[in-house]
């Protein structure tokens, strides 16, 4: 597995690519929230390319970090996939992240994603 971050229209972009197994994907998740806590940028598009999909979600302690992310509620996460079983998966953890409160959408393509970050805010910053 690799991964690596970048800037895109002032939200963190993380990609990950052949994530197999549950401590790639337990690390991917604490540099994810390390990075966005040192680039303090609270719009997050995350990538998956290449990688098997997550459906035992406990068992890699995202619901960890949704109950981090309802916590801040600033922060959104945007979930794009390269083959349809991940975005079935990103599916899924976009109805858990839902329960828990925080703000996470899957997407097809990067586009409607980075869209949908955007838009976000350019309403918080209509609201100040």
């Amino acid at each position: 597995m690799r991964y690596h971050f970048s800037r895109v229209h002032d939200c963190l972009r993380a990609e990950m690519i052949g994530r197999e197994t549950v401590e790639e994907t337990q690390d991917f998740i604490a540099a994810v929230a390390d990075e966005a806590r040192r680039a303090a940028t609270p719009r997050i598009l995350v990538c998956v390319r290449r990688s098997r999909p997550i459906f035992r979600v406990e068992q890699y302690r995202i619901s960890e970090q949704f109950r981090l992310l309802a916590g801040n509620p600033g922060v959104r996460v945007a979930l794009v996939a390269d083959k349809d079983e991940l975005r079935a998966a990103h599916g899924y953890i976009e109805l858990l992240a839902h329960q828990q409160g925080a703000s996470v959408r899957a997407f097809r393509d990067e586009a409607a994603a980075l869209d949908w970050l955007k838009a976000r805010e350019l309403q918080s910053q209509e609201k100040r």
